[in-house]
């Protein structure tokens, strides 16, 4: 498979981005709750981690990327071009540019569909399904799955083949932007570091750029030149991988930190986190 140049405008880049939402009606009093606020941030050729706890805006950074929230404030750019004003054709352009790996592929994964008709979907979407098999079976083999899976559906694949399936179909239309979100949240530990192993594969062959979305410090240093730390919608702390693994200023790092010491699934809740310096 061909590999994506990296021009200068194949960026994400957040201008002054925020994502207020109220519970209660304005006019009823209501006081918006600030998912993002003010998020100023350019990720050109670096591989990014975005980690922080439950709560912290992860998600909704995720939303605004691939166009399913609209921001309160700013503008988000994809390869230069301003989502909330895309046209279709500029969003089947996007999706050529920047896939996602989800948190959970069992579920993203149509079960009505054989793995193969799973990777064969999104080519036919970008108008290229007339060289659809010879791109399956290099993608699958990219990810180290057999064959002889294509027929299956995704009831009948373990939770690692359904991540591996999952990130085959992020990579078919060769992306230049991979938004990996929680990507060994579901896994054991021998998959989780062969999922680890496999993307930091997939950098170095395919020269794309990973957006690493976690709360797992340990996989951040793994596959990332830069942490990013959010906290109640704010960056908290932002810096190369060494830097804020060595002297984390915030915090929410160090309980990051220290959670990653004792084990690589982070605390569910805020309130379980220790806070102490």
């Amino acid at each position: 498979m061909k590999n994506h140049e990296q021009p200068s405008s194949a960026q994400v880049h957040f201008d002054q981005v925020s994502v207020h939402y109220f519970a209660q009606p304005r006019w009823l009093g209501g006081k918006p709750f600030k998912a993002l606020e003010q998020i100023n941030l350019t990720i050109s050729t670096q591989n990014l981690a975005i980690v922080g706890p439950s709560g912290a805006g992860k998600s909704t950074l995720i939303e605004l990327l691939f166009g399913l929230r609209q921001p309160s404030e700013g503008e988000v750019y994809v390869c230069g071009y301003p989502l909330s004003r895309c046209t279709a054709k500029q969003r089947r352009t996007l999706c050529q540019h920047i896939q996602l790996i989800p948190q959970e592929p069992q579920s993203s994964l149509n079960p009505y569909y054989t793995v193969r008709q799973i990777l064969l979907e999104p080519l036919f979407n970008i108008g290229e399904g007339e060289e659809g098999e010879q791109k399956v079976e290099r993608v699958l083999a990219d990810v180290g799955l057999d064959p002889l899976l294509l027929d299956r559906h995704p009831q009948q694949l373990s939770v690692g083949q359904a991540q591996r399936v999952a990130i085959a179909r992020a990579l078919i239309v060769e992306p230049c932007v991979l938004v990996a979100d929680e990507p060994t949240s579901s896994l054991d530990p021998v998959s989780r570091q062969q999922i680890l192993d496999l993307l930091a594969q997939i950098q170095k062959t395919r020269h794309m750029r990973l957006i690493l979305v976690t709360h797992d410090v340990d996989a951040a240093t793994q596959l990332c030149d830069e942490v990013l730390v959010l906290d109640k919608g704010r960056v908290v702390e932002h810096g190369t991988t060494k830097e804020v693994v060595m002297h984390p200023n915030d915090k929410i790092t160090k309980a990051l930190l220290r959670a990653s010491t004792t084990s690589n699934e982070f605390t569910k809740t805020v309130g379980e986190v220790s806070y102490a310096s």
